[in-house]
């Protein structure tokens, strides 16, 4: 929890937050050209009464990513895998959840910042990896899921996903969404991991 004293109206205040949120908040605030203090002061005004200004600026966060995500998710399924890999590639990086893009093995080919930062991964050695063998992942049906996914019956599937490793453990919801490689023919995923973990 990191505290920070700002002015929110005309009073000082002391709000106390996760690094993540604020590392969120300070995004927002570059993406659109203007202080932290602004975003705050934003999500402050739109409060009511003696609502608790920490859980609104959480809140906000969430929203905002979630809506991040729902328009990036709209951009991937319309990507190839390998015919518009630039792209693909541009978008994981816009995108401030976690990201991977997978073969039809579930090898990872691809992992955005957000990713290895949140993990604490090397990213290197992390591609080529199978998913299956970093993370645990759970699901009612999860082996259909991938064929349903390949095979074009379901147009996105959910999952929790958790990595163990020495003093750290971390859990999220995930979705996955099959993309094609155009004229290869090649078929894969993108999976998102429904956490804040991109740092500034």
């Amino acid at each position: 929890m990191i505290r920070k004293t700002m002015r929110v109206g005309e009073v000082r205040t002391s709000i106390k937050l996760e690094q993540e949120f604020w590392d969120y908040l300070k995004e927002i605030a570059a993406s659109r050209g203007t202080r932290l203090g602004a975003v705050v002061n934003e999500v402050a005004r739109a409060r009511n009464g003696k609502a608790n200004l920490a859980s609104m600026l959480r809140t906000f966060c969430l929203t905002h990513a979630r809506l991040r995500c729902e328009t990036l998710q709209k951009e991937l399924d319309r990507l190839a895998l390998a015919g518009n890999s630039q792209d693909l590639a541009r978008v994981l990086e816009a995108c401030p959840l976690p990201c991977l893009v997978l073969d039809a093995e579930r090898i990872i080919k691809q992992l955005n910042r957000s990713f290895y930062l949140w993990l604490n991964l090397d990213p290197k050695a992390t591609v080529g990896q199978r998913i299956d063998n970093i993370m645990i992942l759970r699901g009612p049906g999860i082996k259909e899921m991938w064929t349903g996914l390949l095979e074009a019956r379901l147009r996105r599937g959910a999952f929790s996903a958790t990595y163990v490793s020495p003093g750290k453990v971390r859990t999220s919801q995930a979705i996955a969404v099959a993309v094609s490689g155009g004229h290869s023919g090649r078929r894969g995923f993108v999976v998102m991991f429904e956490t804040l973990a991109g740092r500034a």
